[in-house]
């Protein structure tokens, strides 16, 4: 089920060409960079690319952001500043320089095997859901059920969810304001489907915080749905020399039952019974 012509990485300096919130709390950034080949896919969702200063102002490690689309030679990136260098990329104006290297990792399978998608995302992890949904939505095994969770109504990214996404908030709600629900996006997952869903007739996408991701897993896991998932580990490097991104995958020949693997090489995206669950912290490494 998974994409083949998995396209390889290359390594490009690429122009800044529109940075700018598009909720309280997430950044879109458009990056033209040189164009692939013609008529070949550029990247695959659930892909990822590490951005870096150029020259001297490079950072000791690049930030991994993954990508919302690839078109015409523009990547889009939704990414949150949290930390010393995604705060200096939001501060980055049209025309400044990046570089870059990706398309990284392993992506979402492409083909659902008849089975109609549920898709997750939660917060920064949109954008491989998202992107899943733009490309491979249409010919799903029956109309894709989309949710986006998030704290409130305010870190949304409505331009992008528009009316194709189902939405919960945590906090609670103005009067009459009717584009989201309150609480879990879980919960509304649970609440969309109702008793109609079939065991065995859905197949889950997600991606989020950790909580989240054991919130999917029990979901998945209760109603029998194959169940992936994209994991948001600290990468320093994108090609599984440093060592920062490792996460536990279960390994029954192993002494101990699982093996250390890299999130960037291996993944980011993970079926969900590869994990070692029982050894996993509430932050995911091992």
């Amino acid at each position: 089920m998974g994409p083949t012509g998995i396209p390889s990485p290359c390594s490009l300096v690429g122009e800044v060409m529109a940075n700018g919130p598009v909720s309280s709390g997430l950044i879109e950034m458009h990056l033209r960079v040189p164009g692939g080949s013609a008529g070949q896919p550029t990247f695959f969702p659930g892909q990822f690319a590490m951005l870096n200063r150029p020259g001297a102002s490079a950072w000791t490690f690049g930030r991994p952001l993954s990508i919302l689309a690839w078109e015409g030679g523009v990547v889009r990136f939704l990414y949150r500043a949290v930390g010393r260098g995604t705060r200096e990329l939001a501060g980055l104006g049209a025309g400044s320089g990046l570089t870059f290297l990706g398309p990284l990792g392993n992506p979402f399978p492409a083909e659902t095997g008849g089975l109609r998608p549920v898709l997750i995302a939660g917060g920064v992890g949109l954008p491989p859901i998202w992107s899943w949904l733009q490309l491979y939505g249409a010919r799903a095994g029956g109309p894709a059920l989309a949710c986006f969770g998030a704290r409130s109504v305010e870190d949304v990214p409505w331009t992008l969810v528009g009316d194709r996404w189902r939405v919960a908030v945590e906090e609670a709600l103005a009067a009459g304001d009717g584009r989201a629900s309150t609480g879990l996006v879980t919960e509304l997952v649970t609440a969309e489907l109702g008793d109609s869903a079939l065991d065995g007739a859905c197949c889950v996408m997600a991606c989020g915080p950790w909580p989240m991701l054991r919130a999917v897993r029990d979901l998945a896991a209760a109603r029998g749905w194959p169940c992936w998932l994209s994991l948001e580990e600290h990468m320093g490097c994108g090609y599984g020399v440093c060592k920062g991104c490792v996460v536990p995958l279960r390994e029954p020949s192993a002494d101990v039952g699982w093996r250390p693997a890299t999130c960037c090489q291996e993944g980011p995206v993970f079926p969900v019974d590869a994990l070692a669950w029982d050894v996993m912290q509430p932050e995911g490494s091992p």
